[in-house]
């Protein structure tokens, strides 16, 4: 795609290709499984989605929303971003000079966030984050050191809910109200309920147990 473009570059660290204004984007700009090195500079995109990508720069852009799901090493310096930027599964990432109106971080670790003011932040099981010079207007610092445990209440208010499928279960087959088709419909539901919901827990405290090898995030 780079060559047919005629982007400037090579797309390696010491020759990145080069995306600059004049380059016609479309308003959603998807990168995906991208190794390559790509500068973009003075862009304009609405709608900017990464997935498991490295080595992306952007530098005085402007996008409405962004999203960066299972990426390292993504460097957002300078840009405009009007809506949000959601953050998941990343790593090693810098954000710098950045005014951001909704942050979402999720399962996240080792990013640095720097000179930035944040309007609002939603933080689950974060950790290893660095927030330095961070300017927040709605919401006080813990939001940021805080993100750490909910996913693991999360899990453990699943439990209780599991137990009352169960209940059900049993209310079904002895009180006696329906007829035996249905009864079996209704417990093989109910089961299959149970075993995702038991699925779901055991994935969130497992993801719990894997960061909580990171130190917590710090602010500076």
């Amino acid at each position: 795609m780079p060559s047919k473009r005629r982007w400037k570059g090579e797309g390696n660290p010491d020759n990145p290709y080069i995306i600059e204004s004049p380059h016609s984007l479309p308003n959603e700009f998807i990168i995906k499984d991208s190794s390559l090195h790509i500068t973009m500079k003075n862009c304009r995109i609405e709608y900017l989605t990464l997935k498991r990508c490295q080595n992306l720069k952007f530098e005085e852009c402007t996008f409405e929303l962004s999203e960066i799901i299972k990426c390292y090493n993504i460097s957002i310096n300078d840009c405009s971003l009007n809506l949000s930027l959601d953050i998941s599964k990343s790593q090693n990432s810098l954000i710098s000079n950045l005014i951001i109106d909704f942050l979402k971080i999720a399962r996240s670790i080792e990013n640095h966030f720097k000179s930035c003011f944040i309007n609002q932040i939603s933080n689950l099981s974060t950790r290893a984050n660095i927030f330095e010079d961070i300017i927040m207007s709605l919401q006080d610092f813990s939001s940021i050191m805080e993100g750490g445990s909910r996913k693991m209440l999360l899990g453990t208010l699943i439990f209780p809910v599991i137990g009352i499928d169960l209940l059900s279960v049993v209310i079904a087959r002895f009180g006696g109200t329906i007829s035996a088709i249905n009864l079996w419909l209704l417990e093989g539901g109910i089961i299959l309920m149970v075993f995702f919901k038991i699925t779901i827990a055991l994935t969130l405290y497992l993801d719990h147990k894997k960061m909580q090898k990171f130190p917590p995030n710090r602010i500076e």
